[in-house]
């Protein structure tokens, strides 16, 4: 044994970054391995609610800028582009949307002042309870801890036999950044982000920062033009026309995906753990997957701290899990529910989304986890 322990985190993620920092800083010597040349995220945006922002502020990791985008509702609209639920957020809920890579930036940024050894097209392929990992090419190396932060398809998760199930659901999306001001929103859209039903689409409208806006479009599996690439503007014009001018100006996407749902039966196996979508993936209906991510992350952290002999770790990482899962599997619920609005007749979908967003109680359940104090803030 030596006095410092020793961490090695799979994967590059938020989630990862976060974990890799947060132990770093409590005094752990921490290598984290990413199998892509590069840390990068790019194509998308990413919402940082209230949990979110308590987090950065701990890592001291800067992601906003002045030119971070905060919006003050979530505003629902039907196929006549009339608004359903006006989605003003509680005075005490901030949230901030900017492109992936900032928070990719901010968050390596963090973790190398920290101290954190990142090695990059360093795949973690397995790992063992006892902390030992499994490179390509029968390379090994060993550590007191293991984070398994390797995402949807995690390679620690299976190897440690933690997968309960991994489901994929027939919703996904297409994925967009443009060029736009809040001028292209209308009188009504000013400081809001709007999410418009037509059908089983739906059309998401996020501005980033004062002349970008992220584009989400989401559609069944069996909706053929709805998920070609290129994008077939002229099928979506005709299901958002109030939008066709934002439609005109998506030059590439990402390509449509499905979600992941996945559960597990645990969320460590002696010295070996798992953190964001490989302990708990979801659709991203509430915008909490990167949040959550960091928020276990960051737990995991200060639920190890204090801790100077690896065959604590164990109890500790159960400790963890006890006090951090109840929240992730609300999330993760939640998030599903809210998901199943986009199969309703759109008829019945301006009822239910009327009705329940003005419900106390059910508006309070897809908030919960921004109203959250995460461990560690």
């Amino acid at each position: 044994m030596t006095s410092q322990l020793t961490a090695l985190v799979a994967g590059g993620g938020f989630g990862g970054l976060t974990a890799a920092t947060a132990l770093a800083q409590r005094g752990w010597q921490v290598t984290l391995c990413e199998r892509m040349p590069e840390l990068r995220a790019s194509g998308s945006g990413i919402y940082i609610w209230e949990n979110g922002l308590r987090i950065l502020d701990a890592l001291g990791a800067q992601a906003l800028d002045a030119r971070a985008f905060r919006g003050f509702a979530m505003e629902q609209r039907n196929a006549a582009n009339e608004v359903i639920d006006d989605g003003a957020f509680p005075p005490h809920i901030r949230l901030y949307t900017i492109a992936r890579s900032g928070l990719m930036n901010a968050l390596r940024d963090a973790a190398l002042r920290a101290g954190v050894k990142i090695r990059t097209g360093c795949e973690v392929l397995s790992a063992t309870a006892s902390g030992e990992v499994q490179f390509p090419g029968g390379d090994g190396a060993s550590a007191d801890l293991v984070v398994g932060a390797d995402g949807i398809w995690s390679g620690v998760r299976r190897s440690l036999g933690l997968e309960a199930s991994h489901e994929l659901t027939p919703e996904g999306a297409l994925r967009a950044i443009i060029p736009g001001t809040q001028a292209d929103l209308g009188p009504g859209g000013a400081r809001k982000y709007l999410e418009c039903w037509n059908g089983e689409r739906r059309f998401l409208i996020t501005p980033i920062n004062e002349s970008e806006i992220y584009l989400a479009l989401t559609c069944q599996a069996g909706d053929e033009s709805g998920k070609q690439v290129p994008l077939d503007r002229a099928s979506w014009s005709a299901s958002f026309p109030h939008w066709a001018h934002l439609i005109d100006r998506i030059t590439e996407t990402l390509a449509w995906s499905p979600y992941s749902i996945v559960k597990v039966k645990s969320w460590s196996s002696g010295r070996a753990a798992i953190i964001g979508d490989a302990a708990h993936a979801q659709p991203p209906n509430l915008g909490q997957g990167g949040g959550m991510a960091m928020q276990s992350a960051l737990a995991l952290a200060v639920h190890l701290e204090g801790v100077s002999d690896r065959r604590d770790i164990p109890d500790a990482l159960a400790r963890w899990e006890a006090a951090e899962r109840p929240l992730a599997e609300h999330c993760q619920k939640w998030s599903c529910i809210y998901g199943e609005v986009s199969t309703l007749p759109d008829e019945v979908r301006d009822r239910v989304v009327a009705a329940g967003m003005a419900d106390t109680w059910l508006r309070s359940q897809f908030l919960r986890v921004a109203m959250s104090v995460p461990t560690g803030t």
